[in-house]
């Protein structure tokens, strides 16, 4: 029998790629669903200055600005981490009682998606991968890699990429 891991977002490309699973592998498959959140939240602005330093601004022809938060990433305790693989397993419960999958094994897990969804599939025995994709301009493309190309590029097994 066919085991088929599924990576699920927040994005509406993956519910569509789900679908395209199950009318490709139909139900006599198995299936894992998979969501990764984020290892830790980033802060921005002035939540960013309880969790870091507050930096100057150089602005050409202004000189210097006050201070500017950058963007920081706190470190969390383990509880914060159960917290976001726990909702990230209920996200993966919800899309798949939403695409007909009520068998599916559900699973969430943090880090890095392309590294999470191939461990997991390494974990889960899998056959095959679906990942959803969506557009992006070029310019995004030049500042945010894309989950989709690092699982087909890393993963050991097939990986269908569907919109």
């Amino acid at each position: 029998m066919t085991h088929v891991l599924i990576a699920v977002d927040d994005n509406e490309t993956s519910v569509a790629a789900a679908r395209t699973a199950l009318r490709l592998f139909g139900t006599e498959a198995d299936y894992t669903v998979l969501n990764v959140a984020d290892n830790a939240p980033v802060k921005w602005g002035e939540d960013a200055l309880e969790y870091g330093t507050v930096y100057p601004l150089a602005v050409p022809g202004a000189g210097v600005m006050g201070g500017l938060p950058l963007v920081v990433r706190s470190t969390d305790s383990n509880d914060r981490t159960t917290d976001r693989v726990e909702a990230a397993q209920q996200t993966a419960q919800e899309l798949a009682h939403e695409i007909g999958l009520h068998e599916a094994a559900a699973v969430g897990d943090t880090g890095d998606p392309a590294d999470a969804i191939i461990n997991a599939a390494k974990n889960q025995k899998a056959d095959v991968v679906v990942v959803g994709t969506h557009e992006r301009g070029w310019f995004k493309r030049l500042f945010s890699s894309s989950v989709s190309d690092a699982v087909i590029r890393d993963a050991e097994i097939p990986v269908l990429v569907a919109r």
